[in-house]
């Protein structure tokens, strides 16, 4: 193989190590392959006596046959006496050794079919691992479509060559004894005869390199349709209040087309493949026999029968090697996705949030921020230097103009992204140095995005929780003022609420996102432009059930309706990534900067 090749070999194994999979799990395919390749010679060693015993119409011969003789002497001399009985003999051999092979060779395959499909379930529940791993971050600034795409058909396309390692295995191993037979034969017709392979290669080669050229571009192709399918399906409204189905149409149309095209291309080069072997090795056999003649002229040098199995094996040979070159393109074809299968291993700009080593046993005094800077990457600073505290058991505020770092904020304080070291404390502790689990588990949070699952009602509220009792669930949606609602629906809790909850009104999607966090009955409240989607009459019962759920917690508001807040015991107002001030409401009404100036816009 070539240094491409032997790399995408390579990438294969790392990515096998990666999902733990040991390369001993093939000594079993590895070993009935051998088997196989074994059975098929002893076959087609057969199939020389047996056509010798036809042309001399007598089978003694075998008695003293090299091979062949010794094991037959273990026969009964009445046997060894009747050519006809050897003749049943040798075919029921046989019979029963393309038999065996044949088994063999299937059991092989579902061998290698078994070892496929565990490798291909490792990578898939790998990869699933590892996008879990990845922080908020690496989310925000890749495409979900591409992830989908990667998850569903790249991880398959990246294995392909492990599914064809059984054709790898049986063509190596039944070169070995083809070549061992065509030289039992004929030492010279072989010599003749190996510059038919040595074509064959170089003819191949250039095809294989063509192919993995393709394989790149189909998989730049196939992400790009699978970007561009789960952005229009999840941006659905969008598309149909601006009337862009067409337009959307075509773009879908031209991405699908390119990548049809390359795909046809990659099958056509790989079609190409046997065609061009048959032909090489028909034309070979003919310039191989030509040869013979020529250069051996009427010397014997092998039997008719002999020479008749040379070139069936010449045959089977052409055909196994066309396995080997087969591969080659397999490896090429899967040299694509299995790039992108192993940027996903890859640490960098992956944005995780490591654990720490202690457990948060619960909020004591205060979360700080001191001098908390951010930023998303060089040219972008969102946080510069904020420092404030949140004390215990109070409602704390943050206000601000758009962009000015809110939402920022509160995925430092959710761990979404890794803030610096030594810039957000807890009771003096840095917020690195506990687990997530530990400290999560004390923190819940209600955005102004409710994300709802494909599931019942139930479900959504008591996600990420276990053994919740129906009386719980019924007492959340209660202080939720979901009831009403849950009432009218046809199974009630038990009722499916769609895709993104789909068959709910914002109102209501905002009222499971409460309870769900009411549910929890985290110690740490954030709410994050709760009530921002809710009708006036709907704020006012939802402001009622989050007054109650504050009672007694931290509460974190991010407010966009300033009347929300006025009872806040502080208010943290942020502008352009710095603190602005901070205060009462009375106090920063007071001062009348930045928050003055946010109160006054509302005012009407």
């Amino acid at each position: 193989m070539k240094e491409a090749e032997l790399s995408t070999v390579g990438k294969l194994c790392y990515v096998l190590r990666r999902i733990n999979i040991h390369p001993m799990y093939l000594l079993g395919p590895i070993a009935l392959s051998i088997l196989t390749a074994a059975f098929d010679g002893i076959g087609l060693g057969l199939l020389i006596p047996i056509l010798t015993g036809f042309r001399e119409k007598n089978f003694q011969f075998i008695i003293d046959a090299p091979y062949i003789g010794p094991v037959m002497q273990f026969l009964p001399d009445s046997i060894l006496a009747d050519d006809r009985a050897l003749f049943g003999i040798l075919l029921s051999g046989f019979v029963a050794i393309i038999i065996m092979k044949n088994c063999l060779r299937y059991c092989t395959v579902v061998s290698v079919a078994f070892f496929n499909q565990r490798c291909l379930h490792h990578l898939r529940k790998t990869l699933f691992s590892r996008f879990m791993s990845f922080g908020k971050l690496f989310f925000d600034t890749t495409n979900i479509g591409h992830h989908a795409t990667l998850l569903t058909e790249f991880a398959g396309q990246a294995l392909r060559p492990v599914q064809a390692v059984d054709r790898l295995m049986n063509a190596m191993f039944s070169l070995v004894v083809y070549l061992s037979i065509m030289v039992a034969i004929s030492w010279r017709l072989t010599l003749f005869s190996l510059p038919l392979f040595v074509l064959l290669y170089f003819m191949i080669r250039s095809m294989i390199l063509s192919i993995k050229k393709v394989s790149r571009a189909i998989t730049e192709q196939g992400s790009a349709l699978g970007k561009k399918s789960v952005e229009i399906l999840s941006t659905m409204t969008l598309v149909k209040s601006y009337r862009t189905e067409k337009m959307e149409q075509q773009l879908y149309t031209e991405i699908s087309d390119k990548k049809s095209k390359l795909d046809l291309k990659t099958r056509m080069l790989q079609g190409m493949i046997l065609p061009m072997q048959e032909i090489m090795t028909l034309l070979a056999a003919m310039v191989i026999f030509a040869g013979t003649l020529y250069f051996f002229g009427r010397e014997q040098i092998a039997s008719g029968p002999a020479i008749v199995v040379y070139f069936y094996v010449i045959i089977n040979a052409s055909h196994k090697f066309g396995a080997l070159s087969g591969f080659r393109s397999t490896l090429a074809v899967s040299s694509g996705p299995l790039d992108e299968v192993i940027k996903m291993f890859d640490d960098q700009d992956k944005f995780a949030v490591e654990d720490g080593p202690e457990e948060f046993q619960g909020l004591c005094t205060a979360i700080e921020c001191r001098d908390l800077s951010f930023s998303y990457d060089e040219d972008r600073t969102v946080l510069s230097d904020i420092s404030f505290s949140i004390e215990k058991g109070k409602m704390t505020a943050i206000v601000g103009p758009t962009g000015a770092g809110k939402s920022t904020i509160i995925n430092l304080l959710m761990r979404f992204y890794d803030c610096p070291p030594n810039s957000i404390f807890i009771d003096g502790n840095d917020i690195r140095s506990f687990t997530l689990d530990s400290y999560l588990a004390h923190v819940a949070i209600v955005s102004q995005e409710t994300l709802l699952l494909s599931d019942s009602l139930r479900n959504n509220i008591a996600y990420g929780l276990e053994d919740i009792s129906d009386k719980k669930i019924e007492d959340v949606v209660d202080r939720a003022r979901l009831s009403e609602f849950v009432s009218k629906l046809p199974k009630g809790l038990d009722t499916l609420i769609g895709d993104r909850g789909v068959m709910l009104s914002g109102g209501e999607k905002q009222r499971v996102s409460i309870a769900r966090a009411l549910l929890k009955g985290a110690e740490i409240l954030i709410l994050d432009e709760a009530t921002s989607s809710l009708d006036s009459k709907t704020e006012k019962q939802i402001q009622e059930a989050i007054n109650e759920a504050v009672n007694g917690r931290t509460a974190i508001v991010i407010a966009h309706r300033l009347s929300t807040i006025k009872h806040a015991d502080k208010i943290i107002a942020l502008k352009d990534g710095k603190l602005a001030e901070e205060g009462t409401l009375d106090e920063l009404l007071e001062e009348k900067g930045v928050f003055y100036a946010l109160w006054q816009e509302q005012k009407f």
